[in-house]
C-alpha cells in the first residue's frame, strides 16, 4: 500500500513537473512570436509612417518637380553681386554674336548685373523699376525705364512683359536672343502667366526670383507659370536658395521660400531630371549667414507612380 501511494505520488509529481515545462516552454515560444510580432509591427510602423512623409500626387508635389534639374551646363559665369543680385549664367552656348539686348527687370539699389553683362557681352541692357527714380548701375549702351511689371504700386507706371519689351524696340529679333534677370517681389508669377509663349521665345536665358513658393493656396497659379515656361522651351539648369526667407517643406520635399532659378532654352534635356546642386559660385545672399543646400523636388523609388500595362 505503501508503495502504491509512494509510486502514484511519484507519478504525480513527474506530471506536475512535465505540465510546468511544457508550461515554461509555450511561455518562452509566445515570448518569441510576440517579439518578432513587435519588430515586424514597428518596422511596418516605420514604413507606414515613412509613407505617410510622402508628398500625394497632386498640384504642390508637381510644382516641387518643376524646379527639378532638367538640363545640365557644363560651365556657369556669375553675374551681379557677390551676394544678393548675383546670378549663375550657363556659358555653354550663350554667345555675344547671337544676343541682342538683355534685361534686368526690378534694380532698386544695386545693379551690377548690367554692367557685368554689358561688359562680357557689347549689348544693349534695358532696366525696368518703378520704385526707383534712377538706375542702380550706368554704363554706355544701359536704358532705364522708371516702370514696373506690376500693378500692385499705386501712381506708378506699370507694363506688360510685352509692352516693357515694346518700348525698347525689341519686339522683331529673333527667337532666342534675348537675356533676362528679373527680381520683381512675386509680380513674377502674373507677369510670366501672363506673358504669350511666342514672346517667350524670344529669350534664351532667364534668371528668375522666385517668391512665396509656401503660399500653397497659390500653387496652382505657380504650376502654371512653371508649366508655361516649359512649353516655352526652357529648363531648369540651376537653382539657389535665397538665405533671407528660410525653407518650405511638404513630407520630404524641400524648397526654400524664395529660390534664383537659371532657365535656360538651348541646353539638351536629361535623361532623368535631379534634385537641384550646389554650384561653386552660388554664395548666400544674406552674407555671413549659411547658405541653404539640400533641396529636394524630385520623388525617390516609393514615391514613382507605378503605371501598369493594359
Amino acid at each position: 500500500f505503501y508503495l502504491c501511494i509512494k509510486s502514484r505520488s511519484f507519478a504525480y509529481i513527474t506530471n506536475s513537473a512535465m505540465d510546468s515545462f511544457r508550461a515554461a516552454f509555450l511561455f518562452l515560444l509566445f515570448g518569441q512570436i510576440h517579439a518578432t510580432s513587435l519588430r515586424k509591427t514597428t518596422s511596418g510602423a516605420s514604413a507606414i509612417q515613412q509613407l505617410a512623409q510622402q508628398l500625394p500626387f497632386g498640384v504642390t508635389r508637381d510644382l516641387f518637380q518643376s524646379f527639378s534639374i532638367c538640363g545640365t551646363c557644363n560651365n556657369w559665369k556669375r553675374f551681379g553681386e557677390e551676394h544678393d543680385g548675383g546670378y549663375l549664367l550657363c556659358m555653354d552656348s550663350l554667345n555675344a554674336s547671337e544676343l541682342k539686348a538683355a534685361y534686368s527687370m526690378g534694380v532698386q539699389k544695386h545693379d551690377q548685373f548690367s554692367l557685368d553683362v554689358y561688359k562680357a557681352f557689347d549689348v544693349p541692357v534695358f532696366q525696368y523699376d518703378c520704385t526707383v527714380s534712377h538706375p542702380a548701375q550706368i554704363c554706355d549702351k544701359c536704358q532705364f525705364f522708371p516702370a514696373c511689371l506690376t500693378s500692385k504700386f499705386k501712381n506708378k507706371t506699370s507694363w506688360t512683359l510685352k509692352e516693357a519689351i515694346e518700348q525698347s524696340k525689341m519686339l522683331d529679333v529673333p527667337d532666342r536672343s534675348l537675356l533676362m534677370k528679373m527680381d520683381i517681389e512675386r509680380g513674377e508669377w502674373p507677369t510670366l502667366l501672363e506673358g504669350d509663349i511666342s514672346l517667350l521665345k524670344k529669350f534664351r536665358q532667364l534668371l528668375i526670383e522666385f517668391h512665396g513658393l509656401w503660399k500653397e493656396k497659390q500653387h496652382a497659379k505657380f504650376l502654371q507659370v512653371m508649366q508655361r515656361l516649359k512649353s516655352a522651351g526652357f529648363k531648369v539648369a540651376h537653382v539657389h536658395g535665397n538665405n533671407f526667407v528660410g525653407v518650405y517643406r511638404n513630407g520630404r520635399f524641400m524648397l526654400p521660400r524664395a529660390v534664383e532659378v537659371t532657365l535656360d532654352a538651348s541646353l539638351p534635356l536629361l535623361d532623368k531630371c535631379h534634385d537641384p546642386n550646389y554650384e561653386l559660385l552660388d554664395a548666400p545672399n544674406k552674407m555671413g549667414y549659411t547658405d541653404i543646400v539640400g533641396m529636394h523636388t524630385e520623388p525617390n523609388l516609393l514615391e514613382v507612380p507605378v503605371v501598369k500595362g493594359n
